[in-house]
């Protein structure tokens, strides 16, 4: 029996942690992945206090790690398969363990929304929906598919040493100005479209991308990597149904959490998850207090 399971090491769930070691409350942090969660995506952090140049994402990822390590907050790499309530305790399960607790703060962020492309079996590998695994990717043809902040973000992170070719299914970008400003003015990154993605090949060692652009011309596209940059939906698979049908309750009487991206919709920003994090760890730290008494 632990005191506080936090499942997922992205911001929210970083904060979360270390504000709860503030609290001498010992926290069972999960993380399935890296410490980061997409914040290892971002091309560059420009809103967060304390960066007056911006950072990028990877590094301020790096920093959030570090925090956890002089906190003396372990990481458990596992996923977590299973979350489910029982006789008023928690039962956090993973493939190596079941963690019991009263109190349960859920920070695993979003998954992307998945195609319905039917993907060679051969090329799948080199089908993405984050840009992290081909940061140090040199020379190589990049599509990316969406016209919303993380595809141009995407974009500006891959352009120095390869070109990137942003393919939008509609007219015009629901994408920051900023973002497509910068993007418009980097040679290596051009914008299509008007474009729709209909197939999706193998071609030889790369890809093919049978397209229809302005609804009837045929378009054909060769890619080294192609990226999905098409919207995200909360992370929430692995909740019980026991769970589900008691979630709303569970938060009212401050035993069951959300933080960050699962729960904040299109305001998925590093500083919103930390401040998420931090909240809900205090008032933890102050329920615990009343309950002590």
């Amino acid at each position: 029996m632990k005191n506080v399971v936090v499942i997922g090491a992205g911001p929210a769930g970083i904060a979360t942690a270390i504000q709860l070691k503030r609290h001498n409350i010992e926290p069972v942090l999960f993380e399935q992945n890296d410490v980061g969660g997409l914040l290892r995506n971002a091309n560059l952090v420009e809103n967060y206090p304390g960066f007056p140049e911006g950072i990028t994402g990877s590094a301020l990822a790096g920093l959030f790690k570090q925090q956890l390590r002089n906190t003396n907050v372990p990481v458990i790499n596992e996923k977590v398969l299973e979350l489910e309530f029982r006789e008023e305790t928690f039962l956090t399960k993973t493939e190596r363990r079941t963690v019991q607790s009263p109190i349960v703060v859920i920070a695993t962020g979003t998954v992307p929304k998945t195609t319905s492309h039917v993907i060679p079996e051969n090329i799948k590998s080199r089908i993405l929906c984050e840009v992290y695994p081909i940061l140090g990717s040199r020379n190589k043809k990049i599509a990316i598919i969406g016209a919303g902040d993380a595809a141009f973000d995407y974009a500006l992170s891959l352009s120095a040493e390869n070109e990137v070719l942003i393919l939008n299914r509609g007219v015009g970008t629901k994408c920051l100005p900023l973002l497509r400003e910068r993007c418009e003015a980097i040679k290596n990154i051009a914008c299509m479209e008007n474009i729709n993605v209909q197939e999706i090949k193998e071609n030889g060692s790369g890809i093919l991308l049978e397209c229809t652009r302005n609804n009837s011309e045929r378009a054909r596209i060769t890619a080294d990597y192609v990226i999905f940059a098409v919207g995200r939906n909360p992370c929430l698979n692995f909740l019980g149904p026991m769970l589900q049908q008691d979630s709303e309750r569970l938060q009212q009487e401050k035993k069951l959490y959300f933080v960050g991206d699962v729960k904040n919709g299109l305001f998925r920003q590093t500083a919103i998850s930390v401040g998420d994090g931090v909240k809900a760890a205090m008032e933890i730290a102050k329920t615990m207090e009343r309950d002590a008494q």
